[in-house]
């Protein structure tokens, strides 16, 4: 009886099972807490599982497609079947995987990536963050990505209100009391970023008031307002 190798089963399972959907998700929801506050993690390894599922099967559909002809004689394979076997699926969700956590670290999924070097570090989109800025002790604070995310939902949020207050002042009757309603959410969604952008920056301003890495994300308004006034 032929022994299991134990360890490339578990390689198999990983490619088949996670590798290819987890990067997928973190490519396309590279920002922290973007599927959800609490349990974020979970949704993400969650997903990957699923959509590792759909990749694998949409993988086996081409590669077993008969209009592709024989395979070549590359590696393991064998040049009397098609490209459905364990040589090519295996490089197919390999490349694909790199694809996808290529395009995920562009969209800044994977801050760790600073820890190789500076010149790595990337920024999900919406925060603006300059590498040199970030990379503290070649690594990006966690704290600092959530609180540049958190200024960018609340600049989205102001922008938002601006409009349900234009719009609810010539607006009928019906709807200014829905504009009145849409409104009291996204205050009451301002008022909770301005809670959570409030904890963060004690965490990272310990040292003193107006100090720390947050000093930069917090203050940039005030920053520019004075260089305007200048």
């Amino acid at each position: 009886m032929e022994e299991i190798n134990w360890l490339r089963v578990f390689a198999g399972l990983l490619l088949v099972l996670f590798i290819p959907g987890y990067t997928l998700i973190q490519a396309m929801f590279p920002r922290k807490g973007e599927l959800d506050e609490e349990f974020d993690t979970l949704y993400r390894v969650t997903l990957g599982m699923a959509m590792s599922i759909c990749i694998v099967i949409i993988v086996g559909f081409i590669l077993g497609n008969p209009a592709l002809g024989n395979a070549p004689s590359w590696g393991n394979s064998d040049d009397d079947k098609g490209y459905f076997q364990t040589f090519f699926v295996t490089a197919s969700l390999l490349s694909l995987s790199i694809l996808f956590f290529a395009a995920g670290w562009y969209r800044g999924a994977y801050p760790w990536t600073a820890n190789i070097h500076p010149s790595l570090a990337r920024a999900p989109p919406g925060i603006r963050i300059e590498s040199e800025l970030a990379v503290a002790g070649k690594y990006i604070p966690a704290e600092l990505i959530e609180l540049q995310g958190l200024k960018h939902d609340r600049d989205n949020v102001k922008r938002k209100l601006e409009e349900v207050e234009s719009r609810k002042r010539s607006g009928s009757s019906v709807m200014k009391k829905y504009y009145e309603r849409k409104e009291k959410t996204l205050l009451a969604d301002l008022a909770d970023i301005d809670s959570k952008m409030a904890d963060l920056d004690q965490d990272l301003n310990r040292p003193g008031e107006g100090e720390g890495l947050s000093g930069d994300v917090v203050q940039e308004d005030s920053l520019d307002a004075s260089d305007e006034e200048e």
